[in-house]
């Protein structure tokens, strides 16, 4: 032995390095990868919805489901789960992998879950069940810190870890679902609960702190998450400050017809709503072709005349929002105007959009629309010379500028909805705190009496 250890060789480092546990894992990662990527099936989901007239067989035949599996589908629906007839807002979504039908699930408009039918690559379905709404939709509280974006901060940390079946973002459809999770998050943000306090280009600092609390839509079958809405919000600026959006549910406003279905809101800590009673315009994007005016010389018809509204330029089928909750007073040809919506609003207010290009479905005169509903998409019908839409205002009858008119806040909370909402917002902010990990912050109260004069 003694003799062995003496004159043994040396080790040469030519016979072999040291051995790289680093590397290896680099290795073994790249492989998962793309095993991943070739285990992970290609999930397309085909959607329709039912329309005016529509029936239970048009939508099966609009997802591609026919021969036996469509028999098979109307005879569990109608006989088993009792699904006998559609509705407007009815949804039906066929889920192949690998271009092989694996789940049919159908959601009632007002229905709390979804029916779901399963197959296993056969003609002949292997299961059928109701879902109940808890069974797929999950609260999830996030935290974000903002170094550059919101849109960057959201991606950094608030897309969930099973947003895809294998948790890892691999195929071009993970991609998709990534990019949607995100645009999702951040409209909703961004363009929704905070864009009448928050200006995210000017206000937005790094350091500023977010904190969401999230409802998301995650499928049993599938095992997809999807970004479905946010429950309560609040932004803490680093410099100082910090935003709210408390959500309370509660009936629509007086001009809703009786029987309306309770609605999500969102109010600061005392009460007042977070929207104002007007959207600023009633297109999410575009230019400013010609403003309000008493005397401006018509493109058309060649004279000088007032021009009581603004018109927003912009492509043509571009969506037109109702800037403000009310009822649809008028809806088709009005002369110059072309395809007109004229929708009344409380406190004495209506608003016009002419030369739309067509209307959105499921409405009619009469109809309730929400601030912020589609109504119809920009045209150039009536006297126009381009894709626009002409916007205008009435205050008790009479035109005002939309660019210049003050506009009031939307109805704050009073009486017993108040009570009701103070009731609630520590019960919320304690259970988001649990959810979260951590103490949530709080705004400070402010001092609306005018009586106190106190100075601490």
């Amino acid at each position: 032995m003694g003799a062995t250890f003496l004159f043994r060789k040396p080790h040469s480092s030519e016979t072999g390095g040291v051995w790289s546990i680093t590397d290896h894992l680099s290795k073994l990662e790249c492989l998962t990868d793309s095993l991943n990527l070739i285990l992970a099936d290609t999930i397309d989901v085909r959607t329709a919805c039912v329309e005016e007239g529509g029936t239970l067989g048009a939508l099966l035949y609009s997802t591609g489901i026919e021969g036996n599996r469509y028999l098979s589908c109307c005879d569990i629906f109608i006989d088993s789960l009792g699904w006998t007839s559609v509705h407007l807002g009815d949804t039906l979504e066929a889920v192949y992998a690998r271009d092989t039908l694996t789940e049919v699930r159908a959601r009632p408009r007002n229905g709390r879950g979804y029916y779901c039918i399963e197959f296993d690559g056969t003609a002949e379905p292997v299961n059928w069940y109701w879902v109940p709404e808890e069974q797929f939709r999950r609260l999830r509280a996030v935290t974000l810190v903002v170094n550059s974006s919101v849109w960057e901060s959201i991606a950094s940390g608030g897309v969930p870890p099973d947003l895809s079946p294998t948790g890892r973002i691999v195929t071009a459809r993970d991609s998709v679902r990534e990019v949607a999770y995100i645009k999702g998050f951040e409209n909703e943000l961004a363009n929704r609960l905070f864009v009448y306090d928050i200006d995210f280009y000017y206000d937005v600092q790094p350091g500023d702190s977010v904190w969401v609390l999230l409802e998301e839509t995650r499928y049993p079958g599938s095992s997809e998450t999807t970004f479905r809405r946010i429950i309560a919000a609040k932004y803490d600026f680093a410099l100082g400050g910090m935003t709210e959006a408390i959500p309370f549910f509660h009936q629509p406003d007086s001009l809703a017809p009786d029987g309306s279905a309770i609605i999500l809101d969102y109010y600061h800590r005392d009460g007042a709503s977070l929207r104002t009673m007007f959207l600023k315009m009633p297109v999410p994007f575009g230019r400013v072709s010609s403003p309000y005016s008493d005397s401006r010389m018509h493109p058309v018809l060649g004279y000088t005349r007032a021009h009581r509204g603004i018109d927003y330029a912009a492509p043509l089928g571009t969506e037109i929002y109702a800037v403000g909750d009310g009822v649809i007073t008028v809806r088709g040809v009005c002369g110059g105007y072309g395809n007109m919506v004229r929708i009344r609003h409380a406190n004495g207010y209506e608003t016009g959009y002419g030369h739309m290009n067509g209307y959105a479905a499921h409405q009619e005169i009469g109809s309730y629309v929400r601030q912020g509903d589609v109504i119809g998409y920009v045209g150039s019908t009536g006297l126009s010379t381009g894709p626009h839409v002409h916007f205008e205002m009435k205050k008790n009858g009479s035109y005002v500028n939309p660019a210049t008119e003050i506009l009031p806040p939307a109805n704050p909370l009073l009486a017993n909805d108040l009570d009701f909402f103070m009731l609630q917002l520590p019960v919320l902010e304690s259970t988001w705190s649990i959810m979260a990990g951590m103490d949530i912050p709080v705004s400070p109260p402010q001092n609306t009496d005018p009586n106190d004069t106190s100075t601490e």
